[in-house]
């Protein structure tokens, strides 16, 4: 008979910091990308069909605050993963965190008119910290 198979929960949450650290550079890398291309994301806004005339401007508006948004959650998510993947402290925080923050801003940054490319990173920003919660969630140590 094979032997038991035991979790690690260490182990498994030095991998949910990694993916917590990963979803905060794809962040700051998401973030920064739009300031470079800010220039196409209004073109791309002002060519959607999706987008009525009036609410152009407001989806260029909404986009930049957005944008700050993605710098913030990157620091939160820098905090998140020296608590969960050192400390392996605050993964109902994470999760709370990914599912009212990180996940509507992913949602946003791939659903909003933007540059080619951001969608992607906003795709995989969604992945990463869903997959940070599911680790964290699902192979923390039991209480």
């Amino acid at each position: 008979m094979p032997p038991p198979h035991r979790r690690n929960p260490r182990a498994a949450m030095i991998v949910t910091g990694a993916l917590c650290a990963t979803a905060a550079v794809l962040a700051v890398v998401r973030g920064v990308w739009y300031r470079m291309t800010r220039d196409a994301t209004k073109t791309a806004i002002e060519q959607a069909p999706q987008v009525v005339d009036p609410a152009r401007a407001g989806v260029l508006r909404t986009q930049d605050l957005l944008n700050w948004g993605w710098f913030a959650v990157a620091v939160l998510l820098v905090v998140l993963a020296v608590l969960v993947g050192l400390a392996s402290f605050g993964t109902w925080l994470l999760f709370g965190v990914a599912a009212l923050v990180c996940v509507p801003l992913g949602v946003a940054g791939w659903r909003l008119p933007a540059a080619e490319g951001l969608d992607a990173v906003a795709l995989a920003f969604i992945g990463c910290v869903v997959a940070a919660s599911a680790v964290a969630l699902l192979w923390r140590r039991p209480a």
